[in-house]
C-alpha cells in the first residue's frame, strides 16, 4: 500500500517537473531577439537566435525582428 502512494507522489513530482521545464524553455528564431519581461516590467537583457531558459509562469517573452526579411543573404 505504502508503494502504490510512492509511485503516484513520484508520477505527480515527474508531471509537474515535466510541465515547469516545458514551459520555461522557448527558442528564438535567426533574426529576432527575445525581450523578457518579468512581472510586467521590462528586464534590461534581451538574447539572441537559439534556445533559452526562462522562468516560468513569472517571466514572459516576445520574440523582436531585427534584420529586414527581404534582404537577401548573398547579393
Amino acid at each position: 500500500m505504502v508503494m502504490a502512494h510512492v509511485g503516484a507522489v513520484v508520477a505527480a513530482v515527474t508531471g509537474v517537473l515535466s510541465i515547469l521545464l516545458h514551459s520555461s524553455i522557448h527558442k528564438i528564431e535567426e533574426g529576432h531577439l527575445a525581450v523578457y519581461y518579468r512581472g510586467g516590467a521590462l528586464l534590461t537583457t534581451p538574447n539572441g537566435p537559439g534556445y533559452h531558459i526562462m522562468l516560468p509562469f513569472i517571466t514572459t517573452y516576445r520574440s523582436v525582428q531585427v534584420g529586414s526579411e527581404d534582404s537577401p543573404l548573398f547579393p
